[in-house]
């Protein structure tokens, strides 16, 4: 047996380990889908952060760094700052809401903060929230399948098979609990990968300033900031590159994590973890598909750099580690999304409209069967293989028009209608379809390279805003006075 395949089977041990020993703390849905709002701030720091990352980070991003060098910094600067708008905008006057709606899950807070009694809103939400979270996994296993196949020569539709029972096992015993302690440990991890690995590469090369120098000589636009371009080009090239701080406010399985924050005079500390883990992350991704540039110049399928970086610089045993880190990454994302779109189904729909007694061991057992069926179609769709970063963005960017104006709105706007938010997720929902999945995106590539294309979540993002404001402005506003008053205090 390798060495790194004896590493990452360890890996794997501890997963199960803590999906066994959490699964003891699920006595109700609430432990099951929010633990009960208990988490401190290392889980809820961690767990959010490493939620939001995904397969993404560790091998869309170094692949961009790869194809188009410093400039990819301007993706990570993005996400660094749609992180803090999170933390600092979004948080806390979302997990004060919730308490006092008594809401578990973002339907349900949607439908109590609009006073909605005909459930069309807590209807929509859930269709478009299982319909991304769905997309948005099968993500995830297309990652574990490339990681797992390349790294062990294995088929990749065996590789997704096993990355498929990891996630679903620790996801369907621990629930919350599982998600949010897998994630700290998965979370420590990437962040320790992430910087030892460049300093490894910057030490195996012979320094920052010989990278340079070499991915300069391979192409001069990758030490530009703006990949070379200037004038109406360049303003292209950053409002594509800088349009993922938009979905920041819509990730759902982002947002549990504000709910579920056991003690809120906490924030701060916990906002400073979070802030610490995104930005040394994303640098370090970047770097890694730079230094990536910089050995191998050129590479069939660039997201793969930072596991042929690892198997290529480092020893063995320390190349398992690197490998089950990025595993980490993938599967840490994957579980919190399967938990949300399983939230949306159980309480959103079963427990809310059609047994709204329902014993609660019952809600935990129909969650973790939900959880099973929503893993096999994720699997389905990841058959068909395909971009991490470009699957990546449409689910974000699904997510990211639908929810981010609407929660912003509903936790700021006392003027936002029932109608306004419905308005906005369906006009959010279908500019992302039909910009990234109905050939606007594709008819503009014809004419600008790739990296030009201003992905849907922007101009659908301002499209669902508008249409929140809007409508909202020619119907009835709901009563919240009392609602707002209460939570200022």
């Amino acid at each position: 047996m390798s060495t790194i395949l004896l590493g990452f089977i360890v890996y794997l041990i501890i997963l199960v380990v803590i999906g066994l020993w959490t699964s003891r703390f699920n006595k109700s849905l609430d432990d099951f889908l929010i633990a009960g709002r208990k988490l401190g701030t290392w889980p809820v720091a961690i767990s959010a952060e490493a939620s939001d990352m995904s397969g993404w980070l560790v091998m869309g991003l170094p692949g961009r760094g790869f194809m188009y060098g410093v400039s990819a910094f301007w993706t990570a600067i993005s996400c660094s700052l749609g992180t803090l708008f999170n933390w600092s905008v979004i948080a806390k006057r979302l997990r004060r809401f919730t308490e006092e709606l008594h809401s578990l899950t973002i339907p349900d807070y949607l439908e109590d903060r609009f006073k909605d009694d005909t459930h069309l809103i807590r209807a929509v939400s859930t269709i478009i929230i299982t319909i991304f979270m769905v997309a948005y996994v099968s993500v995830q296993l297309v990652a574990s399948g490339k990681i797992l196949s390349e790294t062990f020569n294995w088929d990749y539709h065996t590789a997704l098979i096993l990355g498929f029972a990891i996630i679903t096992f620790y996801t369907l015993m621990g629930g919350f609990f599982a998600v949010a302690w897998t994630d700290v440990f998965q979370g420590m991890l990437i962040i320790g990968i992430l910087v030892l690995l460049p300093i490894a590469g910057i030490i195996k090369i012979g320094g920052f300033n010989t990278i340079l120098t070499k991915i300069g000589e391979i192409n001069i636009n990758t030490l530009s900031p703006s990949f070379g371009h200037t004038g109406l080009f360049f303003i292209l090239f950053a409002f594509a590159s800088m349009a993922w701080f938009f979905g920041y406010p819509g990730q759902p399985h982002i947002l549990a994590r504000y709910m579920a924050i056991k003690e809120e005079k906490k924030l701060w500390n916990t906002t400073a973890i979070g802030m610490t883990w995104v930005i040394i992350s994303l640098w370090g991704a970047v770097l890694i598909g730079i230094i990536g540039l910089a050995l191998f110049k050129e590479l069939p399928d660039p997201e793969k750099v930072m596991p042929l970086l690892a198997t290529t610089i480092l020893p063995e045993w320390a190349a398992g580690i690197v490998i089950a880190a990025i595993t980490a990454a993938i599967m840490s994302t994957a579980d919190s999304q399967l938990l949300v779109a399983t939230s949306s189904m159980v309480e959103d729909v079963y427990h809310k409209l059609l047994n709204p007694h329902a014993e609660q061991k019952k809600l935990v057992t129909y969650s973790r069967v939900t959880v099973l069926l929503l893993s096999v179609a994720a699997f389905l769709l990841a058959l068909q293989g395909g971009v991490v970063y470009f699957l990546v963005a449409f689910a974000w960017g699904g997510l990211a028009a639908s929810f981010g104006p609407l929660i912003i709105l509903s936790l700021w706007w006392k003027r936002t209608t029932k109608w306004g938010a419905i308005a906005g997720m369906l006009t959010g929902t279908v500019s992302v379809i039909v910009w990234d999945k109905l050939g606007v995106a594709s008819a503009l590539s014809h004419s600008l390279p790739s990296e030009l294309i201003i992905p849907g979540m922007l101009p659908a993002f301002f499209i669902s805003l508008f249409s929140i404001i809007i409508v909202s402005l020619l119907t009835t506003p709901p009563e919240t006075k009392q609602l707002f008053k209460e939570i200022k205090t």
